[in-house]
């Protein structure tokens, strides 16, 4: 029985794989797609491209053999680099049926170029307050490294600094930023600031954050791990361990926190040779940093909470102090 079902499997990978080389068999040749397109580069853009990738990019996902991904640097600045998917059959950037966004090579091409000068005027606004930034605008993301940890003049100084950038570039920094603030040796820092600019319409989002919301890492940083270690020495048991959930900040003093944990207990049916468990409920503590005595302690069972959601019934219960959300919830 079991060797008729590994053959089955084999049979049926066969007839998959055979299905997927018909499919390529049908698309444009390599040599032709490539030719195709250097000729489309040479009449529509001057020419002013390097091909960096130009690979063949069919798979279950898409079902069409004509797609190209597709990598070029600008010839006259090999900083902008562009990606995007060509359909060699129909000589076009291939779009996404539910992509509005203007995708030409030019569009992409000129969304680089702000990216670069935006990144740029970044670290030229902050490079005296930090010792070390990554900016990551695709993801709306900045990581500052800083001596110490900021206090609240800091955050206000920061925002308005990082705001007045984003503010230039509505077209490529296009939602709130997220910026992390770490110390020396820390792989992420404990607090993330909201930065908003200020043409940024969020009406239509599902969380809307308040301006300068300050949010909590649960990994990376030392004050993370110590809040962790705490956690874990208090209220994990040998055979039903706890493991950190969330933590949010008091948005007026920085070192007042509400954290969630989860507990975990074995599983009534076992694996053989296995010890396993499972989730059944979830812990609401108060604490204060650095000396972690629990100030208040709320359980929640799964039995009578649904799990699904428990975080959105845990910032309900959050005094206001801690909201950091401007959403109905």
């Amino acid at each position: 029985m079991v060797k008729d079902i590994g053959m089955y499997k084999i049979i049926l990978y066969s007839v998959f794989i055979g299905i997927l080389f018909l499919f390529v068999g049908c698309g444009v040749s390599n040599t032709n797609a490539k030719k195709g397109f250097v000729t489309y580069l040479r009449e529509h853009h001057n020419n002013k491209y390097e091909i960096l990738t130009f690979k063949r990019n069919f798979n279950t996902a898409n079902m069409n053999p004509n797609l190209y991904r597709v990598e070029l640097a600008l010839k006259e600045n090999s900083k902008i680099v562009i990606n995007f998917e060509w359909n060699a059959k129909d000589k076009s950037v291939y779009l996404p049926f539910h992509d509005s966004e203007d995708r030409s090579i030019e569009a992409l091409t000129d969304y680089q170029k702000q990216e670069i000068v935006l990144r740029e005027e970044l670290y030229e606004v902050l490079d005296n307050d930090v010792f070390s930034m990554d900016v990551n605008v695709f993801n709306h993301s900045i990581s500052i490294g800083l001596e110490s940890e900021p206090t609240f003049n800091k955050f206000q100084y920061f925002s308005n600094k990082i705001g007045s950038v984003l503010d230039k570039y509505p077209n490529t920094w296009t939602r709130e930023a997220h910026v992390d603030f770490k110390i020396e040796r820390e792989s992420k820092g404990f607090y993330e600031l909201i930065v908003k600019p200020s043409i940024f319409n969020d009406s239509i989002e599902s969380f809307r954050y308040k301006q300068n919301a300050i949010v909590a890492n649960n990994y990376g940083s030392e004050k993370a791990a110590t809040i962790d270690y705490v956690i874990r020495k208090e209220f994990s048991k040998p055979n039903s361990p706890v493991f950190l959930s969330n933590i949010w900040v008091n948005q007026k003093d920085l070192n007042s926190f509400y954290i969630a944990f989860e507990k975990h207990e074995p599983r009534k049916i076992q694996e053989k040779n296995k010890s396993l468990t499972e989730v059944v409920g979830m812990y609401l503590i108060e604490m204060n940093y650095p000396n972690l005595k629990k100030k208040t302690l709320t359980y929640y069972d799964y039995k009578t909470t649904d799990r699904d959601g428990i975080y959105l019934y845990l910032i309900k219960q959050l005094p206001q102090d801690y909201q950091y959300l401007i959403a109905d919830l």
